[in-house]
């Protein structure tokens, strides 16, 4: 943190010789040359991150398309639309020509002239536009209206006071910063940017300042403010999974402000960044295989076209946190960079890592031949939400929805036609009617029994689900060359019959399937109902099954549309090739249970050799693996209790998740975790063929909020 201002500083002075302004209009206020200093790393930043071309294009389309009286024909102004709304646009095509304006894009004859009858008419429309949405008028139209009128100030020609005056007015109907300090850190960055935008315009200290207290003050560690959790996770809207969306706009406002503020008087906590860089460095751009997030870590957004495709996104915030952040982190920001870029290909210095956040409900299993996220969701986390007319069809992606990436694009713009009521990875009834679900951020689970355990390279977890109407007590096992997920315990009451998927992706290539009379390549397009496989194929995954397992299996054209999942968006039609693979348990099933194996990255059916591993029961009390190859033992204890291990016994006094590592040798390596965050001791016995191999330890769990996470024991 010694560092953080002058790498600011240095950062700003970088920045600063981007861009020279058409006006040189600093020297309005002299006397305040910290204002000054603001107005000119806004004006680079602006400048910066601009597409020359495109802000060109786009200045011709609006000034050409706006009207006599200074509005756009396409657009509805009297609509209160929640979701995409149309007087909003109107602000954003005034920016966009008063920035090309300011400087000085291509040949636009009369395009001052346009931006103040665009401006007059705002101001002056009877009735004024209105939203439903809070959103417009506390963020984005006091933003939007703060950048135009900075724009035009430093621009050949200004605005007349009285549109100034009356863009002004509206800038002032955004809520109170000091009403807002009480919600979010990233909502009080967006209110502050206005404040801060409005302080520039004006001339106004007191504005600036009151931002900056405010920022400074949630910023503070253990605020809850910042919604960055103690395993360096990303909640927001509540409880809610938002490693990508918000999470991704609060690094981004952060990194704004920071830039902004730089060589000026005022500034940011510098202790207070700590919090922030670890939540950037230790997960945030690490749920991603090569440009491709995690669909599981995204909210509602996840219904936005090419939305999990993020290269081009985030290369310009991991491009600022690379100058933010200390420099002995630099190497992992560059790489990250690389990966993002497809400059390197996805495996490009990645090293075997499980994280398991145990305060969102979240395991990501990372090597360099693939990405597998898990998401869950328990009474202390919140489902994925749908509001405002995205993502209508939200249902059962916190259910343990399992992503499973090598190239990372297996699930890229997938969701338009998209099975919705079967999310790979999730054991639930399948609905014909996704509406049930209520919007927004409301939709807690229903049990408390969820979690992981990690020792940092390998892991495992529980979701023990109890929700509509059906009950399945579900594990999965993560080592190097497979993944264990086990079923046991499945009931319903429900009318729908219940399925477990175990994938459901973009399709690339034909399907192997192994059965007991032999390996079969279907190379074309097709459905495979009730087929007794050994093991399936399809693109670089393999799944296998330790005895035959009677599966449904699809590999051909699925159709939808953006409108389906999004009423904002198009509703043309769209045709992706899907392949799709899940265990039908059947009607109101009574202690149903399933075993797979995923085998990611492999280039043949005959990759996969099941006998690494040994399930060692898959009961509703216990369900545990063994690999063979690497002496490791992982288990699922849904209540005290003991089980065999070869000649081993292990034993526990209560429900827990625990991994033995070494478990043949004389120094076995322990690592236990409480799913339900409640416990303060487990008792845990390992007995040998031979007393003097009996060992005995007690273990203290954590409390608070690092209740939950892993613990090592040796």
């Amino acid at each position: 943190m010694k560092m953080y201002r002058q790498r600011l500083l240095a950062f700003f002075l970088i920045g600063s010789l981007i861009y020279t302004p058409a006006k040189q209009a600093y020297s309005q206020n002299p006397g305040n040359g910290g204002i000054d200093i603001i107005k000119r790393n806004i004006l680079t930043q602006q400048a910066r991150d601009v597409d020359k071309v495109k802000l060109k294009n786009e200045a011709v389309k609006w000034s050409r398309g706006l009207s006599g009286d200074g509005s756009w024909p396409d657009l509805d102004y009297d609509t209160r639309s929640r979701g995409k709304w149309d007087p909003g646009s109107h602000l954003q095509r005034v920016r966009l020509m008063a920035e090309a304006y300011m400087l000085a894009i291509g040949d636009l004859p009369g395009l001052y002239q346009k931006i103040e009858n665009a401006v007059f008419y705002w101001i002056n429309r009877t009735p004024e536009p209105k939203s439903d949405n809070w959103y417009y008028e506390t963020i984005s139209m006091p933003q939007d209206i703060g950048y135009i009128l900075l724009f035009m100030q430093e621009s050949p020609r200004q605005l007349p006071v009285t549109a100034i005056d009356g863009m002004l007015r509206w800038m002032k109907k955004s809520r109170k910063i000091e009403d807002q300090a009480s919600t979010t850190l990233n909502r009080m960055l967006a209110i502050g940017l206005h404040y801060i935008l409005r302080g520039c315009v004006t001339n106004n200290d007191t504005l600036i300042k009151q931002a900056i207290d405010y920022v400074n003050q949630m910023m503070e560690p253990d605020s809850g403010y910042t919604r960055i959790q103690a395993d360096h996770s990303f909640l927001y809207h509540g409880d809610q999974v938002y490693i990508q969306g918000y999470g991704t706009s609060f690094l981004q406002r952060m990194a704004e402000f920071a830039e902004l503020l730089s060589g000026s008087p005022y500034s940011l906590s510098e202790k207070n960044f700590g919090e922030v860089f670890n939540f950037s460095r230790n997960t945030f751009f690490k749920v991603a295989r090569g440009p491709y997030l995690d669909y599981a870590v995204l909210g509602r957004n996840i219904a936005r076209v090419g939305n999990i495709n993020a290269g081009r996104r985030l290369i310009p915030l991991l491009e600022t946190y690379l100058k933010l952040d200390s420099p002995d982190q630099s190497g992992n920001y560059k790489a990250a960079i690389d990966r993002f870029s497809e400059e390197q290909p996805a495996a490009y210095k990645i090293t075997p890592e499980h994280l398991q956040l145990w305060s969102s409900d979240y395991s990501a299993h990372i090597r360099p031949e693939y990405f597998i996220g898990l998401r869950m969701v328990s009474t202390r986390t919140v489902k994925p939400e749908r509001g405002n007319g995205e993502n209508v069809l939200e249902h059962f992606r916190g259910n343990g929805a399992m992503s499973i990436m090598v190239r990372g694009n297996e699930y890229y713009n997938i969701f338009p036609v998209w099975k919705w009521n079967q999310i790979p990875g999730t054991t639930v009834p399948a609905l014909e009617d996704l509406s049930g679900q209520d919007d927004w951020f409301f939709n807690y689970g229903k049990t408390d029994f969820v979690g992981g355990v990690s020792d940092g390279k390998y892991g495992a977890a529980v979701y023990n689900m109890d929700d509509y109407n059906t009950q399945a007590r579900k594990s999965w096992f993560f080592f190097d060359r497979q993944i264990v997920c086990l079923g046991a315990g499945i009931n319903s009451q429900h009318s729908a019959p219940v399925y477990t998927t175990i994938n459901q992706s973009l399709s690339n290539g034909g399907v192997e399937i192994k059965t007991s009379g032999g390996i079969k390549n279907y190379t074309n397009d097709g459905a495979w109902p009730d087929i007794n496989a050994l093991a399936i194929k399809n693109d670089e995954v393999g799944y296998s099954f330790p005895k035959t397992e009677t599966v449904q299996i699809s590999n051909g054209t699925q159709v939808g549309s953006w409108r389906r999942i999004n009423i904002n968006l198009s509703k043309d039609t769209v045709k992706k090739r899907v392949f799709k693979l899940h265990i039908d348990h059947g009607l109101q099933p009574k202690n149903a249970s399933y075993a797979y194996l995923i085998w990611p990255g492999i280039s043949s059916i005959n990759d996969i050799q099941p006998d690494e591993i040994s399930i060692l029961k898959n009961t509703e009390k216990i369900q545990a693996v063994y690999n063979k190859k690497t002496d490791i033992c992982q288990a699922t204890f849904y209540e005290a209790g003991s089980l065999n291990i070869g000649k081993i016994a292990l034993s526990v006094n209560q429900p827990c998740l625990i991994i033995i590592k070494n478990l043949a040798g004389k120094s076995p390596i322990i690592t236990v975790s409480d799913p339900t965050q409640k416990l303060k001791t487990i008792e845990i016995q390992l007995n040998g063929s031979k007393k003097n191999k009996q060992r005995a330890w007690t273990c203290n769990l954590p409390e608070g909020k690092m209740a939950g996470k892993s613990v090592e024991i040796q």
